[in-house]
């Protein structure tokens, strides 16, 4: 049989070439990508390949017979490129559910139908009407006219390829990165021969248009295009249905390696992690600032996870890295997946709790439900002289003092059966053999642990500070009361024994005696006031203020005291409201140097509250006492002379009422206290 040159030989024969090596390629790295796609792709390429070979051969025939024989292969090619395509397409995007049987079905029944036809019944008459071999350019070529048959099946391809087409286009928007220019360079390869086949038959390419079928010599040039996205994009290595559904809404870092060891994909979070992680490079060169990355790449073990430093300009960065093989156990390895998630700030929060428990003053241990240690902070061996790691695994009780060990029990039983902290105060023995004292706290470490976690502060040196504070303070009250009155009385018969001239000397050592003993007597109430455990009462300020105004009448009759209070006034204060009234009344008198004090005690109601004030026409109190009041506190040069300001605030305070001292015109002092209605007042 006598062959034809044609110009188009050479491309078909190329592309037959491409495709049945992207076919072979396909076949031999069957372990890598998922099933239905490389199958797919496997089946476009031989279909691509048989109908490339195919039309070379029926291009290069000189005779009819010879060319309608071809021309079956050609036919069979192109029915198995109709079905092989869009089952390729399906996959790439993760439609495979399109995939199953039924549905498959339908993309089988055309194509299978027409390669059944032209195999038995054949093109002519079925699809060709009168062909026969015409000249077209030096050589010959098959002329026919279409039948309805060929016309149809030809609107099938038209229309499943622009479904196909339709699909690829919106993955080539919808997607970034890597999958985007895979599923362009697909789109471009998909319309290409189209295209050219619609322009051939429209007689716009080609001096043969009309007799030349340009879809398959198109394959001569998309098959560089697949070259290009089989190799660079690696598009059989790793589906983009995992960016799809994964990379797209991760905010941690993802990088795909293949089974080489190369990098294959990321995602923009990874990519920032990681600048060298670029396409196609090696995993030692990707993560040459975390060996360990690369090691686990390369490593044939699977699923690990494991943690890394990785250095900043400012700061390091602290991630957990989770090392997954993408086929999985039991198979050839296809390539591997890291998810890096960055963990600095909890990492960061974790080291400064770490830090905080460390140099806490306190002993912080938390103990499981059996009673043992599960860990101690290392302030415990500078508090008492253990070392935690002596420590842990021992049961609590034993460092407790065996006089408290009973109430150190029924109070960490209690932790563990109710929500609210435990407190108690015990003795913890020291390395030493020595105790000191603690005030514990008790509590949960969460509602659903079987663990307590127990804060201790070492109180020994506070404890015995108060302790001495408090004798000191009994002490010099007791003599300091008992010496004035010594003094008073020897005063007194002193007066038998001096003339008039002597008489105001003794009148000043009465006053100063009146008043240490006035200082004895506030310095015990104070001492009642911080000590005590006095609760909020409801009080009638009116009545409270009344009686007190005609105790200090008749204790200092020369003295002249008005009083304006409402019928009632119920406020919510301490219980020790009185003393604290009582002082600032006295003091209004005490420290009045007149010969006839002036004293002036008012209740209002004001707004929610009621205000009590007391004026006096006294010297005033000076600024200076004024000022180390209201800072709360004393210096060896500044000091308060009356303790009863002192009393009054931290009452006033306790009561949840607030207190102010002004200067009153032209001369005196007026002290304001504001102090909370009672509930039935405010009704």
């Amino acid at each position: 049989m006598a062959w034809q040159p044609t110009p188009y030989t050479a491309p078909l024969l190329l592309a037959a070439v491409a495709s049945f090596g992207f076919a072979a390629y396909g076949a031999a790295n069957r372990s890598r990508g998922g099933h239905a796609l490389l199958w797919s792709f496997v089946a476009v390429a031989v279909a691509a390949g048989v109908w490339s070979l195919a039309y070379a051969a029926q291009l290069s025939a000189t005779a009819l017979g010879p060319t309608l024989f071809f021309n079956r292969f050609v036919w069979l090619g192109s029915a198995g490129l109709a079905v092989a395509w869009p089952a390729f397409v399906l996959s790439y995007v993760d439609r495979t559910a399109w995939l199953g049987r039924r549905r498959f079905a339908l993309l089988w029944i055309v194509p299978v139908a027409v390669a059944v036809a032209v195999w038995t019944a054949g093109v002519d008459p079925l699809f060709y009407a009168d062909p026969s071999l015409v000249d077209a350019g030096g050589y010959r070529v098959l002329s026919y006219t279409p039948t309805p048959a060929l016309l149809g099946f030809v609107g099938y391809t038209y229309a499943v390829n622009l479904f196909t087409f339709a699909v690829l286009g919106y993955a080539t928007v919808s997607r970034d990165g890597v999958f985007r220019r895979q599923a362009a360079v697909l789109f471009v390869a998909a319309v290409a021969p189209m295209a050219l086949s619609a322009a051939g038959i429209a007689g716009v390419v080609g001096p043969d248009a009309g007799f030349v079928d340009f879809t398959p010599i198109a394959f001569s040039g998309t098959s560089a295009l697949l070259a290009w996205v089989v190799f660079r994009y690696r598009l059989l290595d790793v589906s983009p249905i995992a960016r799809d559904a994964v990379f797209a809404n991760l905010s941690d870092g993802v990088v795909v390696c293949d089974a080489d060891g190369r990098v294959v994909d990321t995602n923009d979070p990874a990519e920032a992690l990681f600048p060298d992680a670029a396409l196609g490079a090696r995993a030692d060169e990707a993560f040459d600032d975390v060996p360990a990355v690369a090691d686990a790449v390369t490593d044939s073990a699977a699923d690990d996870e494991f943690r890394v430093t990785l250095d900043g300009d400012s700061a390091p960065r602290f991630l957990t890295v989770d090392v997954h093989d993408i086929t999985g156990p039991g198979t050839t390895r296809g390539g591997t997946v890291l998810l890096f998630r960055d963990v600095t700030e909890r990492e960061t929060l974790q080291r400064r709790y770490r830090a905080l428990i460390e140099k806490s003053p306190n002993v912080i241990a938390v103990c499981g439900d059996d009673g043992l240690l599960r860990y101690v902070s290392p302030s415990i061996e500078r508090l008492l002289g253990h070392r935690p790691t002596e420590i842990e695994g021992r049961p609590i009780i034993d460092l407790v003092h065996p006089e408290d060990r009973r109430e150190a029990q029924q109070a960490f039983d209690r932790a563990f059966d109710s929500a609210e902290p435990q407190s108690l105060t015990h003795r913890i023995a020291r390395a030493d053999g020595s105790w000191r004292r603690f005030e514990t706290v008790i509590e949960r470490l969460f509602a659903d642990a079987g663990e307590v976690v127990i804060t201790a502060t070492d109180v020994t040196d506070a404890r015995r500070y108060e302790q001495r504070l408090q004798v000191l303070n009994r002490v010099l009250r007791h003599d300091l009361k008992n010496d004035t009155n010594v003094i008073g009385g020897y005063a007194d018969l002193l007066r038998d024994h001096v003339d008039e001239e002597g008489d105001p000397y003794l009148d000043i050592i009465d006053r100063k005696v009146r008043t240490l003993t006035h200082l004895s007597d506030q310095a015990r109430e104070i001492d009642v006031a911080l000590h005590s455990d006095a609760g909020r009462a409801e009080i009638d300020l009116s009545e409270l203020v009344e009686r007190l105004c005609v105790s200090l009448s008749s204790s200092f009759p020369e003295a002249t005291v008005t009083v304006s209070v409402p019928e009632s006034a119920l406020v919510s204060a301490d219980e020790l409201l009185e003393s604290a009234v009582r002082n600032v009344l006295e003091n209004a008198v005490v420290h009045n140097d007149g010969d006839d004090p002036r004293v002036e005690a008012t209740v209002v109601a004001d707004g929610d509250r009621f205000r009590l004030d007391v004026a006096d026409d006294g010297p005033g109190i000076p600024p200076v006492e004024r000022t180390v009041f209201s800072e709360a506190r004393e210096t060896a040069l500044e000091h308060a002379s009356g303790l009863g300001l002192w009393l009054v605030h931290w009452i006033v305070t306790e009561s949840g009422g607030d207190m102010e001292i002004d200067t009153r015109e032209p001369t005196g002092t007026v002290v304001r206290m504001w102090l909370p209605r009672a509930a039935e007042a405010r009704e």
